[in-house]
């Protein structure tokens, strides 16, 4: 008997962290995949489903930018837009030809800023034509809104969406792993940019 314990206590204290059975990673998540996957990564994969009429969305373009700043190049962030009822794609559409243009993230800034600033309804095609004079991007945005890849990447992010059952805005997916959303967080999305941060610094820790 006293064999078998001395057994169990090395195990305890000398195995390492991942491997003990009580250890857990910090933070509120859903855990949608295996979770061991995250015993090696050095690199925190953040995917973001959102939707361009959504505060919660809207508001983690300020709050993500805390993430950024702390993890640098150890977070990498990447971006679907999807859309659901009576809702166009061409919001969606436009932040992959504004993607490929480079001017993504002040397209989506200037979309965001149009449906809550503005209160004028950014799924027009119309609303989409102004925005790309103003950027200077006319031709691009009607030539893409004919793509065949464009439309590609817009059907790829709501499957993928669906695959991950992103059924509220904006879902987080850590490197396919772990799930996280503002209802986790008593709907705040402060307090969802906090536990995203807990759980980052655990992660990484861990594998430090």
């Amino acid at each position: 008997m006293k064999k078998v314990s001395a057994v169990l206590l090395v195990a305890l204290f000398l195995l390492p962290g991942w491997a003990q059975a009580d250890e857990k990673i910090r933070g509120k998540y859903e855990v949608i995949g295996d979770i061991s996957k995250l015993k090696d990564v050095k690199t925190i994969e953040m995917t973001e489903f959102f939707n361009y009429s959504c505060g919660h969305c809207y508001r983690f373009l300020e709050t993500s930018k805390r993430l950024h700043a702390r993890f640098k190049d150890k977070l990498h962030h990447k971006k679907f837009p999807i859309y659901w009822g009576n809702q166009t794609a061409y919001p969606a559409m436009a932040f992959y030809i504004a993607d490929e243009l480079g001017v993504e993230e002040e397209f989506t800034h200037e979309l965001f800023d149009t449906n809550f600033k503005l209160n004028i309804n950014i799924f027009q095609p119309k609303v989409i034509k102004f925005l790309a004079r103003e950027f200077k991007i006319s031709k691009e945005m009607t030539e893409g809104m004919q793509s065949a890849s464009i439309k590609a990447k817009t059907d790829h992010s709501l499957q993928m969406a669906k695959q991950f059952k992103a059924n509220e805005t904006p879902t987080i997916i850590i490197n396919d792993v772990l799930k996280v959303a503002p209802s986790l967080t008593n709907g705040s999305v402060d307090e969802m940019t906090d536990n995203l941060e807990i759980i980052f610094a655990d992660i990484l820790k861990k594998n430090g």
